[in-house]
């Protein structure tokens, strides 16, 4: 490797192709890492930096990553936090560490496919109105390795611009999304959302001007495990809707013309709160969600509960 630019003796051989960083986001991961580096090295793109931010893992993630990139044929960044910060400030320290035209976001429990890289800096250079350029994953089980299903088939891949996406919370796959770093928001993510700021990043990424892309085509794993918080509203901590609802109200108090379609999301969320307590505070919530804005999930769930069923 030549440590002066970075790149790898690949890199000179494919010609002048703009660097792209990998930002992984890690906490206790130390078992999954090396898994998620490999599949991040083997791409076929030869202009890679590894931006790597740990939130002061306890299990040796620390160890293993300086271990790692000791001999790692890639260029690679640590930002290796010597207290727990949280989600939002972790991204925060791999966002500002990267220095690629190009940003591709990783879980440090997620993987690449083959040509990931490649497929989408070719989008994107082909169209500088992309802001962002995402694709489909598997997602799998992660004891059994086991396929669970695409990402596409339980979040409906959309496109376009800001007015476009914003009612649709986030759609795109964390693992599954490359941004171009000049559009990213000056502040990174908001620090004042400890959970939602993923989402607030990316409407901010597009909301002036540019655009969402979508490739057809599975080119990641989404791993599934104990640790994720995604899943049914059962499933899911309050507080992370609580902060994505705080989430639509930063939005809407910087985008006073996006109103109507963050009142449609806020309707969403609330909707998605109806199991909390056991159901006791059903009805009330889908109540909440038509005041927010009238969808027909809603009142169709409403009108079975006053029969006497839930929707």
């Amino acid at each position: 490797m030549n440590e002066e630019t970075g790149h790898s003796p690949a890199a000179a051989k494919t010609g002048n192709l703009p660097l792209v960083s990998v930002a992984i986001i890690a906490y206790n991961q130390k078992d999954l890492l090396r898994e998620c580096l490999e599949t991040i090295v083997s791409q076929d793109y030869g202009n890679i930096e590894i931006v790597v931010a740990d939130d002061c893992s306890t299990d040796g993630t620390q160890e293993f990553l300086r271990a790692y990139s000791a001999t790692c044929p890639r260029k690679m960044v640590l930002q290796l936090a010597e207290q727990n910060r949280g989600i939002t400030p972790n991204s925060n320290a791999a966002h500002f560490s990267c220095s690629g035209k190009y940003i591709a976001w990783m879980g440090g429990d997620d993987l690449m496919l083959p040509g990931k890289i490649s497929a989408q800096v070719q989008v994107m250079e082909k169209d500088p109105s992309i802001s962002i350029c995402y694709h489909d994953l598997d997602v799998f089980d992660s004891a059994s390795d086991r396929s669970l299903g695409l990402f596409s088939e339980t979040s409906k891949p959309r496109t376009g611009g800001f007015l476009d996406v914003v009612a649709y919370g986030t759609f795109n796959g964390g693992c599954a999304t490359m941004v171009r770093r000049s559009s990213t928001p000056e502040k990174g993510f908001d620090e004042r959302l400890p959970i939602a700021s993923d989402w607030k990043f990316w409407m901010d990424t597009v909301k002036c001007g540019g655009e969402i892309h979508y490739i057809s085509k599975v080119l990641g794993r989404y791993r599934r495990h104990e640790g994720n918080v995604t899943g049914s509203s059962k499933k899911v901590p309050l507080a992370n809707h609580q902060d994505h609802l705080a989430a639509i109200g930063y939005l809407m108090s910087e985008n006073p013309g996006a109103t109507r379609q963050l009142l449609k999301r806020q309707a969403d969320v609330l909707r998605g709160l109806r199991n909390f307590n056991d159901g006791r505070d059903y009805g009330a919530y889908l109540r909440a969600s038509l005041r927010a804005s009238f969808s027909m999930k809603s009142f169709f769930g409403l009108a079975a509960l006053l029969l006497g069923r839930k929707y």
